[in-house]
This record gives C-alpha cells, structure tokens and sequence, in this order.
C-alpha cells in the first residue's frame, strides 16, 4: 500500500471513524483502523463490533493495500501535522511508513484479516430519506431512549415506515417522544426496526454536516421545504442488520432484536385541559426549579390558573425552595397543579423548535402531552411526560 494525501483530509476522516474505536477492549485488534486502498480510494474503518462506521476519501494511490493502524497513536500524530503533504508506504511486518518533506515516522501495524468486518446487509429493503429530516427527529428521540441495559426494549429508536409515512418512536418508560411524517416519499411495503441509541447518536453526529442548521429549523415553517437541502441518507435495512450510507460515509450496526412496548396505548386521548405558555419563559423557570428541588427527585411542580402558571420547588433538606410565576392562558377556569421530574420536563421542552408550547393534561396522575403549538405542515410531533406524586 503506497499513497500520498494532505494530512487535514486524513485526519478529518480519522474523526468521523475514530469515535467508535474503544480505548480498552477485550479484542485488542479494535484498538486500530482499518485502511483498504484500492485505486485512487482509501477506505478507512472503525469498530467496537457494535457499529462500524467506514469513510472513504481520495488520495493519489500508488499500489493497493491493507492494513490495521493503530488509531490513537496515528490520530496523535496527524493533529501535530496540520496542512502537511503525507506519503504512506506500507512495507513488510504490516510497518508503516510515513513521510514529510522534512520528516520521518514509522508505525506498526497489524495483520488486516484480524480485523473483524461489518456483516452484509442481505436480501436488504432500502429506504431514501432526508439527511436532515433524519437528523433533527433523531436529535429529538434520543434523549428519551433508555439506557438501562435490563429494558433492551428500550435501548434505542423505533422507525415505522409505511406508505407515504415514517414515524420515530422512543420510550423509557417516563416519557416518549413520537414523531410522524406524513407526507414521506415511501410506496414500499410497511417495516419497522428498532435502531440502538448508539448508532442514532453517530447518524446525528455525522450525518448532519450538510444538512439545516438548528437556527434554519427555528425559522422554517415547514421540513417539506428543506427537502434534500442535506442531501439523502440511504437506508439498507434486513432483520438483523442497518446500513446507512451518506455522502462518503457508511454506518454499520445490529438491530436490536426485541419487540419495542405497545406505545400508542400509554398515550392519552382524553386530556381536555390545556395549557398555553412560551417555551423560553418555561424554559429559564424550570432551570430555576431543578436548583432548588430535591436532588433525587428534581420535582418541579406546576400550579395553573387561568392565566399564570406558577413554577415551584422545595428542597426540604437544604432548605431551598423556588416559585415563579409565569404568564400562560389555560382552558379550565379551575386550578390545576401537577408535578414532574424536572430534568425529563426540561429535557423535553428544549427539543422543541417552537416559540410557544402546548400541554395537554387530564389529572395530576395521568400522563401530559407536550406539542408545539404551530406544528410544521405534514408532521405531527408529540412528547409524553409521566408526573410524579404532588406531595
């Protein structure tokens, strides 16, 4: 393997790959990168045997080749070689050499067939969809996913997709984020996979480099507008496997083989009682509350009248307590109070991109419903927090 490239092209696609290289593993081999040259193309991998996440870029190759570096050390190196010319020059014993116009180093590689491979996506279904539509339902579905690793269930983000729609699902049991597009180009027949957190999490990451920015998102008033502005994310899907492919990037994972909950039945359809209120006003009260409230439990409690809604907290063993009152309008005439964990409260309302928010509540013992109170055209967006016991 021979090849020359500019080490900030290298070292850009080391960052997208290296993510997912564990530091400590009990398959050493994954310590490293994977590089394949073939032609005028570098393909470089990374691995925790969980995703695989591949990046080709091109280089002015010289002979083909293959080789297992050693990622930490070879990331060192390039971050203290910005903007050089480097040759690479793979000689016997897998050592490489690299070479600057006015330096030298040498790294030992590993064996590249001990470097396990992605499995293939066989008898694959394939889904087109936008970069950044992607990437902005993810951004909101993840921080409900759960990470305890007992509720496997639960352990990532369901897509749905049928005819015309493709709806994103995530749950830990407190609270739920649902997103639908229903106006999504699909005429296949209807799938759904269960897509663990941590591949969601690298889809955002490095998917999103082309797509909207979260302040366009702010101003659109529609996602149908923004269609392809990221460009497509391809979607290879089996029983077992993903395959998600955008720009030079490809991300390889396992699907979470388990039946996600019954969701739809948890979901409330009889909350009568609403609430009004702007989102960066609640936002700031809620940050307030969480510093004063009990540190277990982070109860931040909601008194509604017809036009305040007052933000409280007490934190009996400190001996601090918050109560804030903040302008809403609300469609009962009586009082309402219900409580909530604040950080999943808060959580949820910052994922939304709305100036003014909507809670649908039905008693201080049933779940609320969180919505935007503009929606986006063709997308139903919707956030469920359970409450905690107001006493």
């Amino acid at each position: 393997m021979k090849f020359t490239v500019k080490s900030n092209e290298l070292i850009s696609a080391i960052n997208k790959v290296i993510s997912v290289t564990p530091t400590r593993s009990t398959l050493p081999i994954l310590g490293n990168l994977f590089f394949s040259l073939e032609g005028k193309e570098l393909t470089i991998m990374g691995s925790d045997l969980e995703v695989y996440i591949e990046v080709k870029i091109n280089v002015d190759g010289k002979s083909d080749g293959q080789v297992a570096v050693p990622a930490k050390k070879l990331e060192t190196l390039l971050q203290n070689l910005p903007g050089k010319d480097l040759s690479f020059d793979l000689q016997s014993g897998f050592k490489l050499i690299i070479k600057t116009k006015g330096g030298k180093w040498t790294i030992t590689g590993e064996d590249p067939n001990d470097y396990p491979m992605p499995a293939e996506v066989e008898d694959s279904g394939k889904i087109d969809i936008d970069a950044g539509l992607l990437t902005r339902y993810l951004s909101k579905a993840i921080h409900a996913a759960s990470t305890d690793e007992l509720r496997r269930s639960m352990n990532g983000v369901y897509f749905e997709i049928k005819k015309n729609e493709f709806k994103v699902v995530s749950t830990d049991g407190h609270r739920l984020v649902k997103i639908v597009k229903s106006d999504f180009d699909y005429s296949g027949e209807k799938t759904n996979m269960l897509v663990p957190i941590k591949t969601c999490q690298q889809m955002t990451k490095l998917f999103k480099g082309s797509s909207k920015s979260a302040s366009d998102d702010e101003n659109s008033d529609s996602d149908t507008g923004s269609a392809n502005d990221g460009g497509n994310v391809t979607i290879y899907f089996s029983y077992e496997f993903l395959k998600c492919t955008f720009d030079n990037i490809s991300i390889n994972s396992r699907l979470i083989d388990d039946t996600f909950p019954n969701y739809d039945s948890v979901i409330p359809n009889d909350n009568e009682k609403i609430l009004k209120v702007a989102k960066n006003d609640l936002i700031g009260a809620v940050k307030r509350s969480i510093i004063m409230s009990d540190q277990v439990t982070n109860k931040t409690s909601f008194n509604i009248a017809e036009s305040e809604l007052k933000v409280k907290a007490v934190n009996n063993e400190y001996g601090t307590d918050a109560d804030e009152t903040i302008d809403c309008s609300f469609t009962e005439n009586d009082e309402f109070e219900i409580a909530f964990n604040g950080k999943y409260l808060l959580e949820a309302i910052q994922h939304f991109d709305n100036e003014t928010l909507l809670f649908d509540f039905s008693t201080p013992l049933k779940a609320s419903i969180i919505r935007p109170s503009d929606p986006n055209e063709n997308e139903d967006l919707m956030m469920l927090v359970m409450p905690v016991r107001n006493i």
